[in-house]
């Protein structure tokens, strides 16, 4: 098993672009245009942009972004608030909050080509390539503008066409409209709708009142983490690939052990002195212990109060998982997609330092993980304790 760490390198790799165009549903908004109050959680992520690479390897027909586009089309007839736009509304305590206002402006659509095969490009290293290229392959928000404005298109999809007959479809989203299960479930159908489905098997329905009443904890830390003071220094590209062999040991000893928020702050020194299985009992320890940090917290006091023990953003750790929520299953005529990664422009997340999950690449067995999450300076040392790791288990000769 071999760790690589990636490099910010220029490319050789040309990638030509076709002028933007709007891609609206195929029937014109009426008159009675809806409004979607967004919740408080969907209101604290208007301006958290998500950009997925989904990369097909099998040669695509010759009309392969045409028919996307046109599938495009009819699936926002089924989603009509990704052809919306953000307004700005008065929530119920008298603050400032968000609406999408379906009006049918549409989404943005760029074709592209590049002038190599994927495999010169090396989208099926471990090294991914190098970044200037990924900033080629998708249409991002402007750099520092932090997300879209009321203006902006909520939804923008690039397909690049590649010399050896594979595509790279390169979708960019508000956060607003969709988590990882919702977009995968839209290029689902876009998928479905590109084969010839009349329409998508499943239909996508809003209920609202089923979040509406969650804790404002994630708002308290997303407006932390805004405001941290420390600039988020350039961080290394760790991309590697863990076997499943050694995820079977680790949950082996500590089942049951998988949390989606933010359960403690613990020293620096106490988490490199400790075993993985005692840093796995830490986080179940602290997960026994929310309800009672829960209670009485709903101005988002706990949230700040769990804040206050982290100094800077490089002590902050954001981990996302993209397995599992449908990316892997999007087929647009050409079969399933044999990677799918996820990228920022120029390489820096607009979030703490992230840690990415996604399904295995083509010929993996295991996950593939995405480390933004240490200066270059650490990276090293980093790599080194998962081969060690790897050597406890027996993974590695």
């Amino acid at each position: 098993m071999n760790f690589f760490l990636q490099k910010l390198e220029m490319s050789s790799v040309s990638v030509r672009k076709s002028s933007p165009v709007v891609i609206r549903p195929p029937e014109p908004v009426t008159s009675g245009t809806t409004t979607i109050k967004l919740t408080s959680l969907d209101s604290a992520l208007v301006k958290v942009p998500f950009t997925a690479l989904l990369v097909f390897e099998h040669p695509s027909h010759d009309d392969a972004t045409e028919t996307i586009k046109s599938a495009l089309s009819e699936a926002l007839a089924h989603y009509s608030p990704f052809a919306g736009r953000i307004i700005s509304s008065r929530s119920d305590d008298g603050g400032d909050g968000f609406s999408i206002r379906c009006t049918g402006e549409g989404m943005e659509f760029v074709a592209a080509s590049a002038d190599c095969g994927l495999e010169e490009a090396k989208i099926f290293g471990e090294s991914t390539g190098t970044e200037t290229l990924l900033d080629e392959l998708a249409v991002y928000y402007p750099v520092g503008s932090y997300g879209c404005s009321g203006d902006d298109p909520l939804l923008s999809v690039q397909v690049t066409e590649f010399t050896c007959g594979g595509l790279v479809l390169g979708v960019t989203w508000s956060h607003a409209i969709a988590d990882g299960v919702g977009i995968g479930q839209f290029l689902a159908a876009v998928g479905e709708l590109a084969r010839g489905s009349p329409s998508p098997s499943v239909a996508p329905a809003r209920w609202d009142a089923a979040v509406s009443g969650l804790p404002t904890l994630f708002d308290a830390i997303h407006q932390a983490t805004l405001l941290c003071p420390e600039p988020l220094d350039l961080v290394a590209c760790v991309d590697v690939t863990i076997p499943s062999a050694m995820i079977s040991r680790v949950r082996d000893k500590c089942s049951n052990c998988v949390a989606n928020q933010l359960v403690a702050a613990a020293a620096s020194g106490a988490v490199a002195s400790a075993a993985i299985v005692d840093l796995v009992k830490m986080i179940r320890r602290a997960k026994d212990q929310l309800p009672e940090t829960m209670v009485g917290e709903e101005d988002g006091g706990g949230g700040r109060r769990l804040m206050q023990g982290l100094r800077g953003r490089y002590n902050m750790l954001h981990v996302s998982s993209w397995r599992n929520v449908g990316f892997e299953q999007v087929d647009l005529g050409v079969g399933a997609p044999a990677r799918v990664i996820s990228h920022w422009p120029g390489g820096m997340p607009p979030v703490p330092p992230i840690c990415m999950v996604y399904p295995p690449c083509k010929g993996k067995d295991g996950v593939n993980v995405l480390s933004m999450s240490m200066r270059e300076e650490h990276a090293d040392a980093f790599l080194n304790e998962l081969a060690n790791l790897c050597r406890a288990y027996r993974l590695m000769d």
